[in-house]
């Protein structure tokens, strides 16, 4: 029988296990892949059948931008086949066409779109709803404050149900609608999300906030925020460290560093290349990120950080590991072209060999792109997280350690 929001938030209920996912556009569907395969290894172990979901293994999901958008399908119930097909539907829908320049004069793609995308799945529910099978947080930055924000819908946390008195809106009555697409409310791409924050004594609202994308914070790769969640008394959450009673997934969408010759970078108009930095600094907190979490675990894949300090594999810096901790991704190499018919090929890359065939070089450039909402892209990215997440995923991994008590019984 699948648990309670209780018993999933509980400190006093056993082991916790934690889902981290990050943000990157259209390749959450490479995401889903790697938890399509996920799905399938811990519903073969529950015994459940179809009617397993993920939110019944996870005591908590968070995600930022499109993470967000699978966390919360996923807290809700959905399968990982149900949100595949939905992003398979909303990637040439809400990326198909631009609307603007996406610099200068108006953001890349319409939030209306995306908005119509979700609302099938999220209707009204807000973060309060009965429908959430598991806990949830949803990671935004609110620019006009400068605050990083995440919620959750934890009953103990400070703003979840603040007095009346208070003119504090509470969390529990945010739309998840509208936290969703203020975690994916990316500069450029989307127009920002206004949220009403607070209201006066006749329920009239007199302050409102401006969110942007999360990945704008320290964010998009949410799992240190996540673990301080777990950990840090003020969420309310107090569950216990170690390497026995914590665990966390933590799913990449695809990584490939940001890189620019220095000529081209300074003939770039500067709007430009302030997007280029940003992406920068999204893809250096990412893997500062996992650097943080690795070392405060001993994970059976250790990510390569760079190449200075390796994949860290033994380097835990505290006495005892704090968590189970294993980053699930896949760096996205590119390929030179090749101009003439005439030129050598070249040597697979390991993509290709992780999928058994070569693979056309501009496919390959573009599997980084957060907007390739084209039919093929997405396909292949699906293709490449389940390819991705059976390197991961086995009988080993997660750590049958962290199987339900009840599992053990069927």
């Amino acid at each position: 029988m699948p648990k309670s929001l209780f018993e999933h938030l509980s400190p006093d209920t056993g082991a916790k296990r934690i889902l981290a996912l990050d943000g990157g556009g259209v390749k959450g569907i490479f995401t889903l892949g790697m938890l399509k395969v996920l799905e399938q290894e811990l519903r073969r172990r529950s015994g459940a059948g179809d009617a397993f979901r993920l939110c019944d293994y996870y005591d908590l999901i968070g995600g930022t931008s499109t993470g967000a958008i699978i966390a919360t399908a996923l807290a809700l119930g959905l399968s990982v086949e149900e949100i595949i097909a939905l992003y398979l539907r909303l990637g040439p829908d809400v990326f198909g066409r631009t609307a603007g320049d996406g610099v200068f004069l108006q953001s890349k793609f319409e939030s209306k779109k995306l908005r119509r995308a979700l609302h099938p799945t999220l209707t009204t529910k807000t973060l309060g709803s009965q429908d959430l099978r598991t806990g949830l947080a949803i990671h935004a930055k609110r620019i006009d404050t400068g605050s990083a924000w995440v919620v959750t819908n934890h009953p103990l946390g400070v703003f979840y149900d603040p007095a009346e008195s208070s003119g504090i809106f509470p969390n529990k009555r945010y739309r998840l609608i509208d936290l969703v697409l203020a975690s994916a409310a990316a500069p450029t791409f989307f127009d920002e999300v206004v949220i009403d924050i607070a209201y006066d004594e006749k329920r009239r609202p007199i302050q409102r906030g401006s969110f942007v994308d999360g990945a704008v914070s320290a964010n998009n790769n949410p799992s240190m925020q996540l673990f301080m969640l777990a950990l840090e008394p003020s969420y309310k959450f107090g569950w216990k460290p170690g390497a026995d009673t914590l665990m966390m997934t933590s799913c990449g969408t695809g990584s490939r560093r940001p890189t620019i010759d220095g000529d081209a970078f300074k003939g770039l108009p500067p709007g430009l290349r302030g997007v280029h930095a940003l992406r920068a600094m999204v893809y250096d907190t990412q893997i500062q990120g996992i650097m943080m979490m690795q070392a405060f675990s001993n994970p059976k894949k250790p990510w390569r950080i760079n190449s200075e300090i390796g994949d860290m594999d033994g380097h835990c810096i505290t006495p005892a590991p704090l968590l189970d901790y294993q980053r699930m991704d896949i760096v996205l190499d590119t390929k030179p072209k090749r101009r003439r018919a005439t030129d050598p090929i070249p040597p697979m890359s390991p993509i290709e060999r992780l999928l058994g065939r070569e693979l056309d070089a501009d496919a390959m450039n573009a599997l980084d792109l957060m907007d390739n909402g084209k039919k093929a892209n997405m396909e292949l990215l699906l293709e490449l997280g389940e390819a991705t997440g059976r390197t991961f995923v086995d009988a080993t991994y997660p750590d049958p350690k962290f199987d339900l008590p009840e599992w053990r019984s069927t």
